[in-house]
């Protein structure tokens, strides 16, 4: 018999013993009993019985239970070791660096000893570190926050820092190679210059017409819940410029101001405190601006930060198609 079944009978034995009692009670009055006690002692033995057999089929379940927990743990803990050893793993990490003589990208490929921790920063941090002292890498928070470490790795744009080495190697292999719409300054560092004046156009801030007020304000500009939310997801930008790498617009036309700017366009003005109005539209009503995004949607998909450039920008078209960019007298 189980534990369960053993603790069902002894519950049962409870309810039973008051019954019982008071059927011996209606025998005694009846004269069909002469002594008293007999079915209580009867059914404490048999009680007592019952719950020795119990408490010892309940230890020796729990202890089998223990054990086999415990084999089932050592069995997981040697199959993960089995599986990732001590989780190391030897890759080929290969580097396409600019050669100035040739003037062209060349490919360096070195080993890296990694685990399921090791990040490809971390790899090209030890490569810097042991091998190549003179490879350029730009970083800074290591943590996905202020997006300097932007590269293309297997062909996409990503964060160095928080794109997984083992799980994107392919063929215990992964390539490395500067961001494509951005100027290459040495190896893997790219010139920001225009991607930051780009950004500096659309005026990224808050626009109050009384600027006295602005400076010196006297209480805070309450929002609505739904009032935040509209410009929220778009206010998670860190600059990275994946998206304009991504986007071949940018990388065919350089005139184009790029997706990360244009979001930023649709985030001051969706947001309820900035009074720039229409004007605000207006920086991104032309075929460098809005106009000029042929809907690929490659920026929103590289985003780290789940940023949605490619639906800011629908949305700014639909707004100056509607006349939202018109400047009344």
């Amino acid at each position: 018999m189980k534990a369960s079944d053993y603790m069902v009978l002894f519950y049962a034995s409870m309810v039973a013993v008051p019954l019982l009692f008071v059927l011996e009670t209606i025998l005694i009055a009846f004269g069909y009993l002469k002594f008293t006690g007999i079915i209580e002692i009867l059914t404490a033995l048999g009680l007592l019985v019952y719950c020795m057999i119990g408490f010892k089929e309940v230890y020796s379940q729990k202890k089998r239970s223990i054990n086999s927990l415990s084999r089932e743990v050592t069995v997981s803990s040697k199959e993960t070791r089995i599986k990732h050893g001590r989780g190391e793993k030897v890759l080929d990490v290969t580097v396409k660096r600019f050669n100035l003589g040739g003037k062209r990208l060349e490919a360096h490929t070195y080993k890296v000893k990694g685990n399921r921790f090791t990040t490809v920063l971390d790899a090209l941090l030890s490569i810097k570190s042991e091998q190549d002292s003179s490879l350029a890498v730009r970083y800074s928070c290591r943590m996905g926050i202020c997006g300097s470490c932007g590269m293309v790795v297997n062909g996409k744009p990503s964060l160095a820092c928080e794109t997984p080495l083992l799980d994107t190697a392919k063929e215990d292999r992964i390539e490395v190679e500067p961001m494509r719409a951005h100027p290459l300054l040495k190896d893997l560092v790219t010139d920001f210059d225009y991607f930051f004046s780009s950004h500096k156009k659309i005026h990224p801030g808050l626009f109050r017409e009384n600027k006295k007020e602005q400076m010196n304000a006297t209480s805070i500009y309450n929002q609505s819940r739904e009032e935040r939310d509209a410009y929220l997801p778009f206010s998670y930008c860190i600059m990275c410029g994946l998206c304009q790498d991504a986007c071949p617009v940018a990388n065919s036309n350089k005139d184009f101001i790029g997706p990360q700017a244009l979001s930023q366009v649709y985030r001051y003005a969706m947001d309820s405190r900035d009074q720039k109005g229409p004007k605000r539209l207006n920086l991104a009503n032309s075929l460098e601006g809005a106009w000029g995004c042929e809907f690929a949607g490659a920026c929103s998909e590289v985003c780290p930060k789940g940023v949605d450039p490619a639906a800011a920008i629908q949305s700014l078209k639909f707004k100056m198609f509607a006349g939202e960019d018109k400047i009344s007298d």
